[in-house]
């Protein structure tokens, strides 16, 4: 598998309402998946909720990554953990549980089914900054997962990115960057240079499946 980077642009997602507002469907995995249908294994979107108070949609056996963009909302799991988000904090709860929000936000998800393994964090550059990412992969492979994908969400301006000897790309407020590869090949690093002028965050979402 050649390790490349694809961009996914903002206009390319698929829109879709939900109780508290509305979702964008950034990625799906298989890509003929449908959402609907709950066949996916894994899944990027980003949601707005509008409503004051809101639930959020039942997903049995899907577990989930939520970070909030903009906005702050409290998160309650009934019968289990109770949370208040702001604006790049995040928090892990199943879809089986029973889950309310109170307040209005943007927020961006991962959903990942039991064969998968998903995490999220942050990245901030600063205007005109070039920051390194470790492409890595887990030392001890289980031989559940065969392939690895890093999601990059890119929030508040343009990159330009790159990867070794790839041809550069640049990517926009929106656009998520992917790279995937099988899960015991090792890639290095991929490059991102800030090319605002004010700081930008970009979320990285890694999936093993």
């Amino acid at each position: 598998m050649k390790n490349s980077i694809r961009i996914i642009r903002k206009n390319e997602g698929k829109v879709s309402t939900w109780s508290g507002g509305t979702t964008t469907q950034l990625y799906i995995y298989p890509e003929n998946a449908v959402y609907a249908d709950r066949n996916f294994r894994w899944r990027l979107s980003s949601a707005k909720v509008a409503a004051d108070e809101s639930t959020f949609t039942p997903l049995p056996g899907i577990s989930r990554i939520l970070m909030i963009i903009e906005g702050e909302v409290a998160i309650e799991h009934q019968g289990h953990h109770s949370t208040v988000l702001k604006a790049f904090e995040k928090d892990s709860f199943s879809g089986d549980w029973t889950t309310r929000c109170i307040g209005k936000a943007t927020d961006y998800n991962l959903m990942t089914d039991n064969n998968c393994s998903g995490s999220m964090d942050v990245l901030s550059i600063d205007s005109r900054e070039i920051k390194e990412v470790l492409l890595d992969y887990i030392k001890n492979p289980s031989e559940r997962f065969s392939l690895v994908t890093d999601a990059f969400y890119i929030i508040g301006g343009d990159v330009e990115v790159f990867i070794a000897d790839n041809e550069r790309q640049y990517a926009h407020d929106g656009d998520l960057v992917m790279v995937t590869r099988k899960e015991e090949e090792y890639v290095g690093q991929i490059a991102f240079e800030n090319c605002s002028d004010k700081k930008i965050n970009i979320i990285r979402t890694t999936v093993y499946y």
